[in-house]
């Protein structure tokens, strides 16, 4: 190995070599954009499409299904599944992960292209939406006013968003709750008998009468000038005295048989903060961009609007994810902080030696901007995964450096010069180091190949983690030698004497080798009883193991409240918006006035359904109701604790059907596709079955104690009024049902004949009945129906008018109906609860023909878990791979394979002493502790080996290894159990994520590093004792 030799004889060169290596990882740290997680983009798609004024069967049956048959050949497509609703369809495309989003758009686009033809001419055109990271909200505003009010939509446009719209970084808005202005025409259906005339006319009139006609041009010879025709409204009194007919000889103008108002739009929504009216701001990042960085930017020029807005408007923000942010980002670096202390630490007492201790320290800043330069090359931020990848391998990055240094001071201490030392104290361990730093690595590498949401957020940390490690390596090949050629004097001059702490520790050091070579000694000539006794506590403390829960991935403390409740169906607006003023008065007297940072509700149904696709809870029954309150380290008690007395008292309103209150964080649930724990699905033909089947799967959720928010997506159906027609006597006078709905339609939902500009702005004219007839059940039966003849027949005259029950939301997965039944989790882990729960359902009779299956947060942790288990294998078997490699041996390998059973043992007493459960980020723990467990038995191994070579017998070879390398192996395992304290310590912002997999790994390198030190020596001497 030549690389030591090169550095230690050029020390110049290597000294500028890491110098300009930390000017560039300085750089690119400051480049780097921060953000809570990776950029995250979900492989789905949705596609919206509204159909206004049309009830949820009719939105069924003329858009999602025409859709859905369309949209099934889109490629690589996982599942198809959606929902209708009154005047919106949902349809979610869910593909294999590592999908081409775009490509998979393009497809879309072109499969909605075919089928555009085939739905209602009123449905707006299918939009397309990319579930990706940028679509949570960077941050919320809540405007309020009070003579401004019915201006704000004017006062936004012109003096908000436009500015906030050319911010750097910022994407885009969704804004709820804003009046938008409206030409509205309301009819009166008896004169407009009166005058022989229907809608349709009326509408024709509007549009033709509202056109500017080019005129064409008149030729001057020297000039040519243009002839124009301006036909365009100029004002409400231009609509009124519009010419629509005649009658009897006179002119029939549109106020004759109508009245125009300058209005606002009907709307089914209500925003509020703290029980104000309001409207709702979403600023949306671009793709990208640093969350902080556009954050700052938005506040900043908010503060600067707000100086121009009128004095009763008033600017709240209501919720800013760059908090979120910037506490994590906080504490993680704390926490590695903390972690290079006790490495620090560690290094000082063993080494004891300033110059040998800095040697050793270094390794640390020069292998973490390594991790930096390769970030900014690779596209990554800093968020809480990149920040754990370097808080877990900044106690391993000075393992290489130790087991160099420890090996060249004892080339020293033989007389060795210190540059010789160097150059062959490295070469010597070189091998080794780069062996065990290989088993690290391979086990980090097959997670770059992992799919989902898993792969998606630990991508980035296996990455980070194997660059940091290597360039660790790089450094223990490189600077350290030379820098020990450097800073260590020979035997020859250094001091005879040490002071009295340097003794002091020494002589324990001493007594601690004395003692573990005796235990050794005696361990290797009872080797029965060595390792029954470890078969036999390994089995125990799997036995104790099969009582540790599964879980998914551990959700966050972000300080969200929220709670989503439906009243009974056919609930006035005015009266859901009632009840929703009794729930915020129970979130402002629950929750401490001084930890409440913002407060909002979200009441009835947005016109494009934009709440459904960020899973909101609509319609004119339901409402929303959140909170933000401070993180919490500035609180002593958990948003999971408010959650639940908020939840108590919310139960015993009597108006409520059924509610859903959660704690935590907004982000995390929307990271998961804001699915369920508990997600059960039963699916099949008959509807009547399918209900009594989720009913009863319902009620076994509820007899088995463990589960909150329980509830199901049974349709309640709505009462309709339906036009019965009688198709003899619609024939018999010139009609058909086209004529007939498209009529109704008009005159009830209205039609937009044409727009009003004014001031380069556009506006609907919408044309329908005036309320006291479109609201009065007799009257429909007066709309007036044109004939193919030319005349008019009141509806009643061939049709029936009955009340029935209509669908409200009917959803589908796969393109058959489908309903859910789902739970969430209380004080009890998701595998646990989902065993109890398939053992109260194989209680209940599953009609024939009903299908009953588990989705949700279980059957992605369960594809994940299959996936981990691969990994696990994988990582085993590659680990072996580079060891036999390295060794050129298939014995010495399995021997130190041992070390990950033991390893299994620590996890499982971490569990059980601190209460975690087998989730994703601790099945990742384990997976890493494959790579890093090995690295002590490789020490001993090697270290062994190179003693029989030296023509040692086996007995004091194993002995003599165990005793020359426990001051290395200790220090390693020590500084990597230390550097990782922190984090399992750990209770801040985002702790719940990094926290089991530090315990994880704690525990097993615990165990594994005491019951190593015996046993893989132990099982040297039985495999090897043939050959001795």
């Amino acid at each position: 190995m030549r690389l030591p030799q090169i550095a230690v004889k050029n020390p110049v060169f290597t000294l500028m070599f890491f110098l300009a290596l930390m000017i560039f990882g300085v750089v690119s740290l400051t480049m780097l954009p921060r953000d809570i997680l990776p950029d995250v983009e979900y492989p789905a798609i949705t596609v919206v499409t509204v159909y206004p004024g049309a009830s949820a069967s009719e939105v069924e049956e003329q858009v999602t299904k025409q859709l859905e048959n369309q949209l099934s050949s889109v490629t690589n497509l996982k599942k198809v599944s959606s929902k209708s609703k009154e005047n919106v369809s949902f349809i979610s495309l869910e593909f294999d992960w590592n999908t081409n989003l775009d490509e998979a758009s393009n497809d879309t686009r072109d499969k909605l292209e075919l089928v555009k033809k085939d739905l209602p001419s009123s449905a707006h055109s299918p939009a397309i939406i990319k579930v990706n990271s940028s679509m949570v909200p960077v941050i919320i505003y809540n405007v309020s006013a009070k003579e401004s009010y019915n201006s704000l939509d004017q006062i936004l446009e012109e003096k908000m968003t436009d500015r906030l719209k050319r911010v750097k970084g910022v994407g885009n808005f969704i804004i709820i709750g804003q009046k938008e202005r409206e030409i509205k025409v309301e009819v009166d259906p008896y004169r407009l008998q009166a005058y022989q005339l229907n809608m349709a006319t009326i509408a024709q009139a509007l549009k033709t009468e509202n056109m500017t006609v080019p005129g064409g041009n008149i030729d001057l010879g020297l000039n040519e000038l243009a002839v124009r025709v301006p036909g365009e409204f100029t004002s409400t009194a231009d609509i009124e005295n519009l010419v629509i007919s005649s009658f009897n000889g006179k002119i029939v103008r549109l106020s004759d048989v109508a009245s125009v108002r300058d209005d606002y739009k009907d709307k089914d929504e209500i925003t509020k903060s703290f029980k104000e009216k309001s409207v709702v701001i979403m600023v949306q990042k671009q793709s990208g961009a640093n969350t902080l960085e556009v954050a700052s930017a938005v506040k900043k020029e908010i503060a600067l609007i707000q100086k121009t807005l009128p004095k009763d408007v008033i600017i709240n923000q209501a919720i800013d994810s760059s908090v979120l942010v910037s506490h994590s980002i906080k504490n993680v670096s704390s926490t590695i902080w903390y972690a290079a202390f006790f490495v620090i630490f560690v290094v000082i007492f063993f080494m004891r030696d300033v110059k040998n201790s800095l040697i050793i320290i270094l390794t640390i800043p020069f292998s973490l901007v390594v991790a930096f330069i390769y970030m900014f090359v690779a596209g990554f931020s800093i968020n809480i995964f990149s920040m754990m990848a370097l808080a877990i391998a900044l106690g391993m990055v000075v393992d290489n450096a130790i087991v160099v240094l420890e090996n060249i001071t004892r080339h020293i201490e033989n007389g060795a010069r210190p540059q010789e030392a160097a150059i062959f104290g490295t070469a010597e361990m070189g091998m080794a180091i780069s062996g065990s730093t290989l088993t690290t690595i391979v086990v980090f590498l097959p997670m770059v190949f992992m799919g989902g949401v898993v792969g998606i957020l630990f991508k980035q940390l296996a990455q980070i983690a194997s660059v940091t490690l290597i360039g660790s390596l790089f450094t223990a090949l490189t600077l350290t030698p030379m820098l020990a050629s450097r800073l260590i004097k020979p035997i020859q001059e250094q001091k005879k004497t040490h002071g009295k702490l340097f003794t002091f520790f020494e002589k324990i050091f001493v007594q601690t080798e004395n003692k573990y070579k005796k235990w050794l000694d005696w361990s290797v000539k009872h080797r029965k009883t060595v390792i029954y006794s470890s078969i036999g506590l390994f089995f125990i403390t799997l036995g104790l193991g099969m009582t540790v829960g599964t879980n998914y991935i551990p959700d966050f403390d972000a300080g969200d409240l929220m709670v989503s409740v439906e009243l009974p169906v056919g609930t006035t607006l005015s009266e859901t918006e009632r009840v929703a003023g009794l729930v915020e008065d129970i979130f402002l007297e629950e929750i401490p006035k001084k930890d409440m940072l913002s407060h909002y509700s979200i009441i009835g149904q947005t016109e494009k359904g934009v709440l459904s696709i960020m899973s909101f809870k609509e319609g004119k029954n339901a409402f929303t109701i959140g909170s933000k309150i401070v993180i919490p380290d500035y609180r002593d008690y958990s948003s999971a604790e408010v959650a639940d007395r908020i939840s108590k008292r919310v139960a015993l309103i009597p108006e409520i059907e059924k509610f859903s209150m959660s704690g935590g964080s907004m982000l995390g649930k929307a990271m998961l596709g804001n699915k369920k724990p508990i997600d059960i699905k039963v699916m099949g033909t008959d509807f009547d079955k399918m209900n009594e089947t989720a009913l009863k799967i319902e009620k076994a959720l509820v007899r088995y104690g463990k589960l909150s928010n329980i509830s199901n997506t049974i349709d309640p159906g709505k009462m309709e009024l339906q036009v019965i027609i009688d198709r003899d006597k619609a024939r018999e006078l010139g009609i058909n049902a086209a004529m007939v709905g498209l009529s109704v339609r008009q005159s009830i939902y209205g039609v937009e004949a044409t727009q009003y500009k004014e001031d380069g702005e556009e506006f609907n004219v919408l044309i329908r009945y005036a309320p006291e007839y479109r609201n009065n059940i007799e009257a429909i039966g007066d709309i007036l129906i044109p004939t193919l003849t030319g005349q008019s027949v009141a509806l009643r005259s061939f049709a029936e008018i009955v009340e029935a029950k209509g669908a409200l939301e009917i959803k589908h997965e796969s393109q058959q109906r489908i309903i859910y039944v789902s739970a969430d989790l209380k004080d009890v882990s998701l595998g646990t609860a989902v065993k109890e729960v398939k053992k109260e359902i194989s209680k209940i009779d599953i009609p024939d023909g009903v299908i009953v299956d588990f989705g949700g947060q279980y059957e992605e942790q369960q594809e994940s878990f299959k996936s981990l288990i691969m990994l696990f294998a994988l990582g085993i078997l590659l680990v072996y791979m580079v060891m036999a490699s390295q060794f050129g041996s298939m014995k010495d390998p399995f021997i130190i394979m041992f070390a990950v059973p033991l390893s299994i043992i620590g996890v499982i007493w971490a569990f059980l002493a601190t209460g975690e459960t087998l989730s994703v980020t601790t099945f990742i723990g384990i997976i890493m502790l494959v790579g890093v467990v090995v690295n002590n038995g490789i020490v001993l191994v090697d270290y062994t080996n190179l003693l029989r070579a030296r023509g040692r017998s086996l007995m004091n070879a194993v002995v003599e290894a165990g005793h020359s390398r426990l001051r290395p192996v200790l220090m390693t395992a020590l500084t990597t159990i230390l550097g990782m304290l922190p984090m399992a310590t750990s209770n801040g912002m985002g702790s719940e994520m990094w926290k089991p997999m530090a315990i994880t790994m704690i525990g097993g390198l615990l165990i594994s590093t005491m019951i190593t030190l015996v046993l893989v020596p132990v099982i040297y001497t039985v495999i090897n004792r043939k050959g001795a």
